[in-house]
């Protein structure tokens, strides 16, 4: 199971880089960004399948706490998809950010 917490550690930092990227930088052509969007659909759907392994493990563990939070992480993509817009695309960039980022110490945690 070290495997798993260690490809899920890994690729968290992938899909915040990666929603960093977007955030920061303004594509100039429609080819790149639709590239940017291709690599943030794929790095976000290993997060929650890894998430989802390592919420398993959780909770075989007995690690209930952490697996709740990891639970919420896990949704949160979900939620932020059904809530943004244009116009507020950023702030849930911002959100979604911080959700890995937490996601991201419970992992080291139980690493």
């Amino acid at each position: 199971m070290h495997i798993i917490l260690t490809l899920a550690i890994v690729i968290n930092i992938l899909s915040v880089i990666a929603l960093l990227i977007g955030l920061f930088y303004n594509f100039k052509h429609p080819k790149n960004k639709a590239m940017h969007g291709y690599f943030i659909v794929g790095s976000m759907l290993l997060y929650v399948i890894t998430l989802s392994l390592a919420l398993i493990y959780g909770l075989f563990e007995k690690h209930f706490l952490y697996s709740f939070i990891l639970f919420l992480c896990i949704i949160s993509p979900f939620i932020i998809g059904k809530l943004v817009n244009y116009n507020s695309l950023k702030k849930y960039t911002i959100i979604q950010i911080l959700s890995c980022l937490v996601s991201l110490i419970i992992l080291l945690i139980l690493l």
